[in-house]
């Protein structure tokens, strides 16, 4: 009987074509996750080539059914998150398959019940390794938190909201702490911080290494030099105009360390707007290394969150834990160290 053109090409059409066995095939179309295949590289090669060319794809039903989901893993992120978490996802997405690894995507909106959804949607698929990448959920949510507890391999990026969970983390206060040394070896005289808002602990952080930094160097923490907006993301031109107006005029800062690279773009621009030339009169350096900071005029010098080595990280502990390797409670939270990328605007 002749197949609908419309109908999903499958394992065994490959193999009729290739005159080769399905085993043979399924073999070689594992391989890419690190299987063995006992079969010529010219057989293998001529495989995939057919495989590609009538558009099989593996039925997934099928291999869950038979238990292959371990080289799933569930991301849960926000969908309103930031550029730099989803920069982030792009590297461990890398990480993930150089390991064998496929992750399937959950975007929530902010509310515990459609992140209970997505964890339980895993779940059901027999998914047992999750990277949660928006920490800000409803810690006395009870539901969300008995499905958390069901997922073998939970790793939070930044803090681990449930017991026992494991995390991997970013030393933002050292990056910070840096790019202040930096700063003053430059020569610069009056330091200014510029956060997001105040009550945000990823900017404490930055306001911890920012003081740390000044006392390095023998230098007092000035308040005329800390400016914190209302924690609206992006900022607005009133919230720049406030940032600009306090810290740089009325202030007299002479450079910025801003708490990312789009309030350090923005305040770039809202200085040139009253005239401050950066680097000229203003030194500026930002936060995260977006792709956007080498590619503004003056680039910029940026604290970069080194997400190569956070995805090592988050796929190590992965991998660790459905391995069935014992990790001691000192090693189950990673902090990955930051660098600073020097470039024209510092």
């Amino acid at each position: 009987m002749q197949r609908s053109s419309t109908a999903p090409v499958r394992l065994v059409d490959v193999a009729a074509k290739a005159g080769v066995s399905a085993t043979v095939v399924s073999a070689v179309l594992r391989s890419s996750a690190g299987g063995t295949v006992r079969v010529s590289e010219a057989t293998a090669k001529r495989v995939r080539k057919i495989a590609q060319e009538m558009g099989y794809r593996p039925n997934v039903t099928a291999q869950q059914l038979k238990g292959r989901t371990g080289d799933v893993i569930g991301v849960l992120i926000g969908a309103s998150s930031t550029a730099a978490n989803w920069e982030r996802l792009w590297r461990i997405e890398q990480e993930a398959y150089r390991r064998g690894y496929r992750l399937m995507i959950g975007q929530f909106h902010d509310d515990a019940e459609r992140a209970v959804q997505y964890v339980q949607d895993f779940v059901s698929r027999g998914v047992e390794a999750m990277i949660c990448f928006h920490n800000p959920l409803p810690r006395n949510n009870p539901p969300l938190m008995d499905w958390f507890s069901r997922i073998r391999a939970l790793v939070f990026q930044t803090e681990a909201i449930l017991p026992g969970a494991l995390c991997v983390d970013v030393d933002r206060a050292q990056g910070v702490r840096e790019a202040v040394g930096h700063l003053v070896k430059s020569g610069r005289q009056r330091i200014a911080l510029v956060l997001n808002s105040w009550n945000d602990p990823l900017m404490q952080d930055r306001l911890r290494g920012y003081t740390a930094g000044l006392k390095d160097h023998k230098r007092q923490v000035q308040k005329e030099l800390i400016f914190a907006g209302d924690g609206t993301f992006p900022p607005t031109r009133e919230l720049l105009g406030s940032a600009v107006e306090k810290v740089a005029i009325a202030g007299g800062a002479d450079a910025i360390v801003a708490s990312n690279d789009i309030w350090a773009i923005e305040l770039i621009k809202a200085m040139r707007r009253r005239g401050i030339s950066v680097p000229g009169q203003m030194a500026v350096i930002g936060f995260d290394n977006l792709p956007s900071a080498a590619l503004f005029d003056p680039e910029l010098t940026t604290i970069d969150q080194n997400n190569d080595d956070f995805a090592i990280a988050a796929i190590d502990l992965v991998d660790e834990t459905l391995k069935g390797k014992p990790i001691p409670p000192a090693r189950r939270k990673r902090i990955v160290k930051p660098r600073l990328v020097v470039r024209e605007s510092a």
